[in-house]
């Protein structure tokens, strides 16, 4: 949380595993900084690595060495859409990762159809546990912790 009057920081952020080493990580690409916060605070208490985007461009931009093995996509962000991120991923930067879509939107994920197939789907507000049930079993099957 940042101080009244302060600057708030970059919204890409590193947030390393609090225990154990894995090169695999989780991409959280939500316009929403308390969304963001919140995520990468229950993937660090479970020791997993992430990389925070406030948005699709911002995400595409990122120069990371490997792609994430989990990419959680809020699919009603400003500019390039989630669900058109995730359209260019698939025709322009193959394969993408294992995707859990995020939206307080019941419409926006009519729309995805049998065209994004999705590791997982959360409205939200959502439990936590839901989240970490979807994203720890992708980490177990590429060394992370709990491997």
């Amino acid at each position: 949380m940042t101080p009244r009057g302060s600057t708030p920081p970059r919204s890409r952020v590193r947030v390393p595993p609090s225990r154990g080493k894995t090169d695999a990580w989780v991409a959280i690409v939500d316009d929403d900084s308390s969304v963001r916060s919140s995520l990468a605070r229950a993937l660090w208490l479970e020791g997993i690595h992430t990389v925070l985007f406030a948005s699709a461009e911002e995400f595409l931009d990122g120069a990371e060495a490997a792609p994430p093995c989990c990419l959680v996509l809020d699919m009603h962000l400003p500019g390039l859409s989630g669900h058109d991120l995730a359209h260019f991923i698939d025709r322009e930067r193959p394969p993408r990762p294992p995707t859990i879509f995020i939206t307080g939107h019941d419409d926006l994920f009519r729309s995805l159809g049998a065209c994004c197939v999705a590791h997982g789907r959360l409205r939200k507000p959502f439990e936590i546990d839901a989240f970490l049930s979807l994203v720890t079993p992708l980490l177990r099957n590429t060394g992370g912790p709990e491997a």
